[in-house]
């Protein structure tokens, strides 16, 4: 078995603005495995500092040298490379079979209310049901006003603070925000204990993200009645059957999950996409984040159509792409 290790850069369209902070591109570390017999699996390292306080150079360092207490993000990668080509060898898809296409939402960014509100119009020509605006900004009020006007009365939408506000913030944010019939306000706070205190104080359901990675968390959660809904992700979660136990850890404990990309690369939204299909989950997903940047990576992958978005059949994690296209967002071959 050999290994190869490579840092990626990926711009985006525009700068991507959350109460995090600002970023023009998304690093991502891919894993490429070989096997005696030629089968290639490869797998996505996607930490994202801002949002999980994980900086790329540990799960780097992870995944050339260190065999125990490597990051999730680094376990994720290992796994995703495994059962990719383990699949290819085999000629079937990761996930199992189930739903063929999955309902996602768009994702807003932060900025000026009427460039959000044009995006979300043009969402809705597209297609989309589904939109979560970015929150936790000091123009919140005008640019959720804006996109709510924008896509009319019908489509779901939430508001995602990323952990931004304190308990007296988010109470006041939401009940001013509420008039626009919000789906959910997704990690308000930063805390389990802070999120509690929000939910008995507002009428609009609340989703943990960050605060919730895997199936301990999800089940704190649910004993601290902090949630209805859980937002999964993989990388975070530490992988695909990680993430499908927690997913399975919020059903048994009476919470909704769906699954987002943390703006994941190709491979991370294609094991995303195939796992959301073999647990049928009913909420729209947060996966439709690829559109956000600006690289012919981001297109390797279909993109969505009226809303939702094919599920790659494989085999493996059906994702193909050539050395042209991964040439222009590679940063450097890191040695094992």
């Amino acid at each position: 078995m050999t290994r190869s290790l490579a840092r990626l850069s990926i711009p985006f369209r525009e700068p991507f603005v959350t109460a995090a902070g600002v970023v023009a591109a998304r690093e991502l570390l891919l894993l490429r495995i070989e096997g005696d017999d030629g089968a290639v699996g490869y797998g996505e390292a996607a930490p994202f500092e801002p949002y999980d306080g994980v900086p790329l150079a540990a799960v780097a360092e992870a995944l050339m040298h260190t065999a125990n207490g490597a990051p999730p993000q680094a376990r994720a990668a290992e796994e995703m490379a495994r059962l990719d080509l383990e699949a290819r060898r085999e000629g079937r898809a990761v996930g199992e079979p189930g739903a063929e296409a999955i309902a996602v939402n768009r994702t807003l960014a932060g900025g000026p209310p009427e460039e959000v509100a044009r995006r979300a119009a043009e969402g809705v020509r597209e297609g989309f049901a589904c939109f979560k605006v970015k929150v936790g900004l000091p123009d919140d009020v005008d640019r959720v006003a804006a996109v709510r006007e924008a896509i009319g009365p019908w489509p779901a939408l939430r508001v995602d603070a990323n952990g931004a506000w304190s308990v007296e913030e988010a109470v006041a944010a939401i009940e001013a925000l509420r008039r626009h019939d919000l789906e959910l306000v997704e990690q308000p706070c930063r805390t389990l204990e802070e999120l509690a205190e929000v939910r008995n104080a507002v009428g609009v359901p609340v989703a943990a993200d960050e605060s919730v990675a895997n199936a301990d968390d999800v089940r704190a959660a649910a004993a601290a009645g902090a949630c209805d809904v859980v937002n999964v992700k993989l990388a975070p979660s530490g992988g695909f059957e990680a993430a499908r136990a927690t997913i399975a850890a919020a059903r048994e404990s009476g919470l909704e999950p769906y699954l987002s990309s943390t703006l994941d690369g190709p491979w991370g939204i294609a094991a995303a996409l195939q796992l959301a299909a073999s647990e049928r989950l009913s909420l729209a997903c947060g996966l439709a984040t690829l559109e956000l940047f600006d690289a012919a990576l981001a297109r390797v992958l279909p993109a969505p159509r009226l809303g939702l978005l094919a599920v790659p059949q494989g085999p493996g994690l059906g994702v193909s792409v050539d050395d042209d296209v991964l040439a222009e967002v590679l940063v450097e071959e890191l040695e094992q």
